[in-house]
């Protein structure tokens, strides 16, 4: 039983009147104690299909009580109305929902007194694509995800949502729970679950449940790119950025901002490196045109260059060979970058250490440089992923799984292989742990490989840097390009971390 928040009449009226009509003449020297039963803490319904039928008790019960039940967005703001689904006491609601999660409200009102009393409950529209594994892959000269949960395998969802693949090979995947877009229904704004979607020759943002375009290429630019090439896509503090035709462009989220698009854009003479390391603060980027390092955000309208210090990243006379992310703290992920970096015309090779989350560019973000041996098998790695919870370095030498450790530079085999004719196209460190949620935390080093036009992508639970045979293998069609967990659970959606 939960007993639940009592307002007077008075205080009723003046908040809940758009709810009620209240002209009763009170006197309350013995208000009513309103408690109720019969409904549970939360529900779990999909968005179509299913019925709500809730029969609360409501005590005293030998009163008469004016009833009605409201939902809103978990996610709403201060000063939206709640949509009223029933005006009877006994809840029977056959649910047409967007998904998402809710907060359902059950309102009573003691006809006599106007007692008016609430209690708020967890609504969760949902559907099998809540939690699991998207796994973005290339099949030719097209792109699509397959999406695992432990259940439940869809593949091609993007095919099987919308009738096409994105066209040309993967490039990226990224997830927002922020992204503000026009509900043409209810005319108003509304926050949503969105997965961004990349391939070379297009762009699409999906919704998170279902694989449903939100919005295609076209509709995501208002001024579209001469050329319809897309090199990158990666995040900013409370924007993504894609990198089309020469040019990175920015979506803001933001309820405020009018445009719901990529409409920003940073001008420059500028190349970016595919190499990047981007978390939740300014990303960091490598121009070789000029062999700097340089970033972007939406209150500047050029790439900007770091300020100078020792050693600068102005003008470095190197190449950026790899970057990756330690996390020192669940708040920063990605605290700390390392990089790997070589003299443009010698065979000279440098570990550098760097800022991995810079708030401004007032700042040179490196730390540290040391110069590395070069006969290091590792600076002649194609696939490479940093452990983000040490400094060791996974990379793939002769279809086998090998460390290098950047503490004191040691090289060593590990007891991980794949077969001959498995040829590794993707290697990425996952780190889950969203707070709260201790249980579910994993440390995966994710390796996907190809046969015949078909791939497999392992996962490798990893304990102090030690890799422990696969405890999942999934496996589908194409070459895998980047793979993410995304879980939506009562506190929010988390996705493991990208950079």
């Amino acid at each position: 039983m939960k007993r639940i928040n009592i307002f007077l009449g008075g205080l009723a009226a003046l908040l809940l009147s758009s709810c009620f009509s209240d002209k009763s003449n009170y006197d309350y020297l013995q208000p009513v104690d309103i408690r109720v039963e019969g409904v549970d803490e939360a529900y779990t319904v999909s968005p179509t299909g299913d019925r709500l039928q809730i029969n609360p008790k409501i005590y005293p019960d030998n009163r008469q009580y004016d009833c009605f039940w409201t939902v809103v967005p978990a996610s709403a703001s201060w000063g939206d109305k709640p949509d009223t689904i029933s005006r009877n006491r006994n809840l029977d609601y056959a649910v047409n929902m967007n998904v998402g999660s809710y907060k359902m409200r059950f309102c009573a009102k003691d006809q006599e007194t106007g007692v008016f009393a609430y209690e708020e409950y967890n609504l969760y529209v949902t559907t099998d694509m809540a939690t699991g594994w998207w796994v973005l892959k290339s099949e030719g000269d097209s792109a699509d995800v397959d999406f695992f949960a432990e259940k439940k395998t869809k593949l091609d969802v993007i095919q099987a949502a919308n009738g096409r693949h994105l066209q040309g090979t993967a490039v990226d995947l990224y997830f927002n729970f922020s992204y503000w877009r026009f509900d043409e229904v209810n005319k108003r704004d509304k926050r949503g679950n969105a997965v961004f979607v990349a391939s070379s020759k297009d762009l699409m943002a999906v919704d998170y449940f279902t694989g449903k375009t939100i919005l295609d290429y076209d509709g995501l630019f208002i001024d579209k790119p001469a050329k319809r090439e897309v090199h990158a896509m990666f995040a900013g503090p409370s924007d993504v950025h894609v990198y089309v035709d020469n040019t990175v462009y920015t979506l803001f989220f933001s309820r405020y901002d009018i445009y719901k698009q990529f409409i920003l854009k940073s001008l420059g003479d500028y190349k970016l490196s595919p190499v990047r390391h981007a978390g939740n603060s300014l990303p960091l980027l490598f121009n070789e045109k000029n062999r700097s390092f340089c970033s972007v955000s939406r209150q500047s309208p050029r790439l900007d260059y770091f300020a100078d210090g020792v050693p600068s990243s102005k003008n470095m006379g190197m190449d950026l060979l790899f970057m990756g992310g330690l996390t020192t703290s669940a708040y920063t992920p990605g605290g700390v970058a390392m990089a790997l970096m070589k003299k443009t015309d010698e065979e000279k090779y440098y570990l550098l250490t760097l800022n991995g989350q810079p708030s401004t560019m007032d700042l040179n973000p490196i730390s540290k440089m040391e110069e590395i041996d070069a006969s290091l098998n590792v600076l002649k790695a194609k696939y490479r992923t940093l452990n983000q919870n040490n400094k060791i370095l996974y990379y793939v030498k002769d279809n086998k799984l090998c460390t290098c450790n950047l503490e004191n530079m040691a090289e060593a085999e590990q007891n991980v292989s794949w077969p001959a004719d498995e040829r590794v196209t993707y290697m990425e460190y996952l780190k889950y742990s969203p707070y709260g949620q201790d249980s579910s935390w994993f440390d995966y080093l994710a390796v996907g490989t190809t046969r015949n036009g078909s791939y497999k992508l392992y996962l490798y639970p990893v304990s102090a840097g030690a890799v422990s045979p696969a405890v999942k293998v999934m496996e589908g069609k194409g070459e895998v390009k980047r793979a993410s967990f995304m879980s939506q659970t009562s506190s929010g959606t988390y996705t493991s971390t990208l950079f």
